[in-house]
């Protein structure tokens, strides 16, 4: 068994289980148990649950950015780079098991309040950087025209899209997520106009 496959199999793993139970809850036993590998290769990897945790989260998050690995040489680029970003965001932010996860990481927010903020610098911070990033390129080309400051914009952009849908889905309701990308699109053409 190569070591790639065993690395892949520890994270899908630690993915399922930290979503399952919450980070607090899942023990080297029953990870290396359910992965089908020793403790040892766990630590080979990974020395610890914090930078498992890290590296499940940032292979995650990761799908987000796919869209900005493109160059933008004019607008038509931009808006698409841009809406991707912001659809790849409600896709991964609206899928149950990520809701499910938000809502382990705010029921430890009380009891565990730097794992929360963790959560939330590995997760959340990165992401809004980014869109910050998009946001500041469309302003300096021109695409973007608002006097607004990127990071005011990126708060707005990501409060707009993900609205009262992300806040039911914590709730306990079921998101539909049918309609994300036609969201996105009224949304960014509402602030936007480009």
């Amino acid at each position: 068994m190569s070591s790639r496959t065993a690395q892949s199999r520890i994270l899908e793993t630690a993915r399922t289980l930290f979503l399952q139970h919450g980070v607090a809850a899942v023990t080297t036993d029953m990870l290396a148990k359910a992965a089908k590998t020793s403790k040892m290769t766990l630590y080979k990897y990974f020395p610890n649950k914090d930078e498992l945790l890290e590296a499940v989260v940032e292979k995650e998050v990761a799908r987000i950015y796919e869209p900005t690995r493109v160059e933008i040489n004019n607008r038509q680029d931009f808006k698409k780079v841009l809406h991707s970003f912001c659809t790849n965001l409600l896709d991964i932010i609206f899928d149950p098991q990520i809701v499910r996860f938000d809502q382990l990481m705010i029921s430890q927010a009380l009891s565990n309040q730097e794992m929360s903020k963790a959560h939330y610098n590995r997760c959340y911070l990165p992401t809004i950087k980014e869109l910050v990033r998009l946001i500041s390129v469309g302003k300096k080309q021109g695409y973007i025209t608002k006097k607004q400051s990127s990071n005011v914009l990126a708060d707005i952009v990501i409060s707009s899209i993900s609205g009262l849908t992300y806040t039911r889905g914590l709730m306990g309701f079921q998101i539909d997520n049918e309609d994300v990308g036609v969201k996105v699109k009224q949304v960014l053409d509402t602030l936007f106009d480009i």
